[in-house]
């Protein structure tokens, strides 16, 4: 597992990561899915901001900025790399490991970045200049089967006015160590892996260079762009060399 790094996280990390999801997940419940599984997800998207800011800052990267955006397929999250040479825009991939592979290994094996192609776009059409895919050791289907049973009192965190929300702060704050045990939240604290990451004209290049077939791949409705994350993606320590020193 030396291509993988593993990205350790805090109790103390994750808790206000935790907090910024449950006040989300009543603004814009994740595709009507079941509240425990919709907030099981945003939390992953603000658990993978944290740990790839964490990363970079610990290898002497830190970034202009960071935001998440909600796509209809799950969470990218886009972070802004500047000097006065240059200007990189990167998004963060993060997956659960498909039930089949079993394991980190398997998906580094079978499994591509996740590179949406959105309404018949080019490869040169899509956007970002890096794409970097964060994967946390959980199986996909297991974890929504078993988020769907628990009983999860998310009532003090769905108050609509400040008022409101003045009055639960107390109860919000006993409210959220609960959650983070019935969410089984704390599993954030070892389950983080960077697998890979690719820039653009190396992706466009390996696109143009496979045969049709293997240059997409599709689940359901969406079309994605392959790349593997054994074979095509890079190493993620490359990384730091590649935004500390590319032109």
């Amino acid at each position: 597992m030396s291509s993988i790094v593993h990205i350790p996280l805090t109790k103390e990390e994750i808790l206000p990561a935790l907090e910024k999801a449950l006040q989300q997940n009543f603004i814009d419940n994740l595709r009507n899915r079941h509240p425990n599984v919709a907030l099981d997800s945003k939390l992953r998207g603000y658990v993978g901001e944290l740990a790839f800011k964490k990363w970079a800052k610990f290898h002497e990267i830190e970034f202009k900025q960071s935001n998440i955006k909600d796509h209809s397929s799950g969470m990218d999250i886009d972070f802004v790399f500047e000097t006065s040479f240059k200007k990189v825009d990167i998004e963060l991939k993060t997956s659960l490991i498909p039930d089949v592979d079993q394991d980190l290994q398997e998906m580094l094996r079978r499994r591509d970045i996740k590179l949406i192609r959105r309404q018949e776009k080019t490869i040169e059409q899509l956007d970002a200049d890096l794409h970097v895919q964060l994967v946390f050791k959980q199986l996909r289907m297991r974890k929504d089967d078993w988020l769907r049973k628990q009983a999860i009192d998310l009532s003090s965190f769905s108050g609509t006015n400040s008022a409101e929300l003045v009055e639960k702060l107390e109860d919000r704050k006993i409210n959220l160590e609960k959650v983070y045990k019935q969410l089984a939240a704390y599993r954030y604290k070892t389950d983080t892996f960077l697998m890979g990451w690719i820039d653009k004209p190396s992706l466009v290049k390996q696109i143009h260079e496979k045969p049709q077939h293997l240059q997409k791949w599709k689940y359901g409705m969406r079309e994605f762009w392959c790349c593997n994350l054994r074979d095509d993606a890079k190493k993620p320590l490359t990384l730091i060399e590649y935004l500390k020193t590319n032109p």
